[in-house]
């Protein structure tokens, strides 16, 4: 694959499907992020997914820097976010006293998030925190990740994406 003056081409052809998974290889390196605790990654033009590592600790910094990397794929436009807590995650109990979104100005470049807990103790744990510290977008959790995914894209089309 060559970058000649901002254009892309293909060494096998213009039509080659060796071409268009090297244009899919290629989309999706750009619009993903791994962090040490997650990987952020846009899923399509108006969602982004925050799937967390399997037995990471989920604390403030994985916290900051997760949203950072939300911000670093694209921080300009309100977008919808689903963000997928493995039943193994350690969760810091401090996380409860701070409200982090409001902290990261998350409020201008979020529209709205879903939450996916695979675990019942993670799901109360999600529930107390935006009870606490409510947001300026919709927020709401789930178990499962598809209901996640169907109720963030008919929120997104509901506010015209």
């Amino acid at each position: 694959m060559l970058f000649i003056a901002g254009s892309f081409r293909s060494v096998y052809g213009p039509r080659s499907p060796l071409m268009l998974l090297q244009l899919h290889y290629l989309w999706n390196t750009m619009q993903r992020i791994e962090t040490n605790s997650a990987v952020v990654q846009r899923v399509s033009p108006h969602v982004m997914e925050c799937r967390y590592k399997p037995g990471v600790k989920v604390d403030a910094v994985a916290v900051r820097e997760n949203l950072q990397a939300r911000k670093q794929l694209d921080g300009t436009k309100a977008y919808g976010v689903i963000g997928i807590f493995p039943e193994d995650v350690d969760f810091d109990m401090s996380l409860l006293y701070n409200d982090h979104y409001r902290e990261a100005g998350v409020d201008e470049w979020t529209r709205v998030l879903a939450i996916v807990s695979e675990g019942m103790l993670f799901e109360r744990l999600a529930k107390l925190y935006f009870t606490y510290h409510p947001t300026n977008f919709s927020t709401k959790v789930f178990n499962d990740l598809e209901e996640a995914r169907a109720w963030v894209e008919q929120c997104m089309s509901e506010h015209g994406r």
